[in-house]
């Protein structure tokens, strides 16, 4: 085959002059070559660099330009085409002899007929004519249609692009772990939240995942297969639970994956673990509290109702005292039932007011030595006590709380004092008993729901949950409270509301 880059010899077609232009004659028979090129698909034409004249072309042109060869024979070729691209399709003219001169590539606009516009690919390469004279033959290609799938294919590729980034952020965001796992088990993606999963481990296979758990029955979904939710303990806490499910990529309406890659969900249920058995715990002992009181209240009313009775009167009186207590013991159950319900474990938000310490604590300490006869209450109450923010409600409930426990535990001839002093951008009551108190270690549990201390759990009733509720209302009041045990026995329960400026 003849070396591209060297020149093409044609055989030249008659010539005829018009105007002093010389101008091939179309209408004579051009010959063999001719009807060679006339049964070749793409368009072929020849023109002169100097003048722009189109030479000759045959039929793959004339279908290409929609004219016959009388119609585009002599015409200028920027008639067609835009000057810049007829300037470079005569590009190769001007380097060097004909020997060294290059192919040139232009992809153009067409103007045909009735101002339609289709591109078009055109090949040109300088020729020297038999008669020595220098021309340019084209090879133009429609090249419409590939530049339409071309466009559609890059559109296609920026909805994937822009697909891929939206699920990629939705990915990102998800407080549930997901990883992306091969069909070895290597992990090809994982989401910010896998990666603080297990924040001092780098996992990088499933095989690493499961090393953190622990599962000696075996129960982890398997990869390439549709399994969970599983709950599993971590190795290193024993109390921490974390549920993990697989989703075969591709599995769908029953049909075998087609890949092999495997989604991971996984996600810490460790505190939905502990609310279900705080919440299985809260019924048991509400069941068991309010069965004391109601089996009381009812059996009294009862026998305070028979017609027939000949119940003296200091037993009447000691079944109205019972009845009395156990209804005001229901009350304070509800009532801390109630707030715990609100405020569950987390902070909650509640309506603050313009509340004075000195009017509400002799109030309510008043009503407690109603209820505990035999112990005595002592108030040290600073004069001038700023005002408070805080809900009145509240912060009686708690005061009342912790007079109680302290009552409940130290016991008949004890005393508790009730301290009320400023101090800084707060207003601190501190709640100073002389019973059994407890250890220093345990001083961060006692505001734990459930939680007694083992030391006095044996010499008082309850269930654990009145302090608890202390700690919820003071903390959505945007206070603090504290237990420390005191030195030489007793123990101090106290909490502080911030001062009101106005």
């Amino acid at each position: 085959m003849p070396d591209s880059t060297s020149p093409i010899e044609l055989e030249a077609p008659p010539v005829a002059r018009a105007g002093g232009v010389a101008r091939p004659d179309p209408l004579p028979h051009r010959g063999l070559a001719q009807t060679i090129l006339d049964s070749v698909a793409e368009a072929i034409l020849v023109f002169d660099p100097e003048t722009g004249l189109i030479d000759d072309v045959n039929r793959g042109t004339c279908d290409l330009f929609e004219m016959p060869a009388e119609g585009l024979i002599g015409r200028r070729l920027d008639e067609f085409l835009g000057p810049p691209a007829v300037a470079r399709l005569s590009r190769p003219m001007a380097v060097g002899p004909s020997s060294e001169r290059q192919v040139q590539t232009v992809l153009s606009e067409l103007r045909l007929r009735g101002d339609r516009v289709i591109s078009v690919e055109f090949v040109a390469q300088a020729v020297e004519l038999p008669d020595g004279e220098d021309a340019i033959v084209v090879i133009a290609r429609d090249v419409g249609e590939r530049i339409e799938v071309q466009v559609r294919l890059q559109r296609l590729a920026q909805a994937e692009h822009a697909r891929a980034a939206e699920l990629n952020a939705v990915i990102s965001a998800m407080g549930e772990a997901v990883v992306v796992c091969g069909s070895d088990g290597t992990i090809s993606l994982a989401n910010p939240a896998a990666h603080r999963l297990f924040p001092d481990v780098e996992e990088r296979s499933y095989s690493d995942i499961l090393a953190e758990l622990y599962d000696p029955a075996g129960g982890a979904p398997q990869l390439r297969s549709a399994g969970g939710p599983v709950e599993l303990p971590t190795r290193r806490d024993r109390d921490r639970w974390v549920e993990i499910s697989t989703y075969p990529v591709n599995d769908t309406l029953g049909h075998a994956a087609s890949g092999d890659e495997t989604i991971v969900v996984m996600r810490d249920v460790t505190e939905a673990r502990r609310r279900e058995a705080v919440r299985e715990t809260f019924i048991g002992i509400l069941s068991h509290e309010l069965r004391t009181p109601v089996t009381t209240i009812f059996g009294g009313a009862k026998l305070l109702a028979r017609e027939t009775s000949t119940l003296d009167d200091e037993t009447r009186r000691g079944i109205f005292e019972d009845i009395h207590s156990e209804a005001e013991r229901l009350q304070r159950l509800v009532e801390d039932v109630v707030a715990l319900n609100r405020f569950g474990e987390g902070p909650g938000e509640i309506g603050l007011e313009p509340v004075l310490f000195q009017r509400l604590v002799p109030r309510v300490a008043a009503s407690e030595q109603d209820r505990w006869p035999g112990v005595t209450f002592a108030l040290e109450l600073e004069q001038g006590l700023p005002t408070v923010s805080a809900d009145p409600t509240y912060v009686e409930q708690v005061i009342r709380n912790l007079l109680s426990n302290a009552a409940k535990y130290t016991g008949a001839g004890s005393t508790v004092t009730v301290s009320v002093a400023a101090r800084a951008e707060e207003v601190v009551t501190r709640i100073l008993d002389d019973g059994p108190g407890f250890p220093a270690d345990e001083a961060g549990r006692l505001f734990e729901l459930f939680y007694r201390s083992p030391g006095t759990a044996g010499t008082a009733s309850g269930a654990g949950i009145g302090l608890f509720v202390c700690a919820r209302l003071v903390s959505a009041m945007g206070g603090r409270i504290w237990a420390v045990p005191r030195d030489g026995g007793g123990a101090e329960f106290g909490f502080a509301i911030r001062i009101l400026h106005e």
